[in-house]
């Protein structure tokens, strides 16, 4: 493998649609949904980013992220697609959220 296909591998890409608005960014899987909307420009909705306040929850709508730390929501949250951005890492390459 070159390292160009490692380079590849390790970014994910992700639609966000957000206020009437759809985004699309390159999402290396070593940073949080939270970090790459805020580095693009994006106001995104954040509080405490340590996965304990819920300002930042968004729906999975396509794709699978894991998370880091998420105190607040239980299974059924999870179930319908919740996720804490400021804890959502890729696991997908292709993922797509809703705010």
């Amino acid at each position: 493998m070159s390292s160009a296909e490692c380079v590849t591998e390790s970014v994910a890409t992700v639609r966000i649609d957000l206020d009437g608005d759809r985004h699309e960014l390159r999402w290396p899987r070593d940073k949080t949904l939270v970090e790459i909307m805020l580095e693009a420009g994006i106001a995104v909705p954040y509080s405490c980013r340590e996965g304990h306040c819920g300002s930042c929850v968004t729906t999975v709508t396509s794709g699978e992220v894991s998370m880091d730390t998420c105190d607040i929501l239980d299974e059924a949250d999870l179930a319908d697609g919740l996720v804490l951005a400021c804890q959502a890492r890729p696991v997908d390459d292709d993922i797509a959220v809703e705010y």
